[in-house]
């Protein structure tokens, strides 16, 4: 049986249609991968700065050791700084950890501990001499 003229025209239609739409499809493609292709970059294209600022490490309780400062948490990564850190009277370790880890003038420390600003420097210029004396000790 042949199909009849209607339906022969439909068939051919829709193949039309058909091939429209791939066609279409496969440039829409090709026109995303282009797109795509000029705004990306290989990660070995990247120059190592970049990468570094790019990634995040994951931090556990074990990797750090942590300090309270007047209601301020401060972490402490080295061990051995950690441990020369705990050996300072309570006094001396805030005036540090205040400086260096929360990165405060002196003056800012003199208002948080209610002590003269040539005091709070004495302190932290003894301290450092301390903790460099206890790694001496340790090597």
């Amino acid at each position: 049986m042949k199909p009849s003229s209607f339906r022969n025209a439909i068939r051919l239609q829709f193949d039309c249609l058909a091939r429209k739409v791939v066609g279409r499809t496969v440039k829409n493609y090709n026109k995303e991968l282009a797109r795509r292709s000029k705004r990306e970059t290989f990660f070995c294209e990247i120059p190592e700065m970049e990468l570094s600022q790019i990634g995040l490490a994951d931090e556990y309780s074990t990797d750090f050791t942590f300090f309270d400062v007047f209601g301020m948490e401060v972490r402490v990564f080295d061990e051995r700084l950690c441990e020369a850190i705990k050996k300072l009277s309570e006094k001396r370790r805030n005036i540090l950890l205040m400086s260096y880890f929360l990165e405060m003038t002196d003056a800012e420390i003199s208002e948080i501990v209610e002590m003269e600003r040539f005091s709070v420097c004495r302190n932290r210029l003894c301290t450092l001499k301390l903790i460099r004396d206890m790694y001496r000790e340790g090597e």
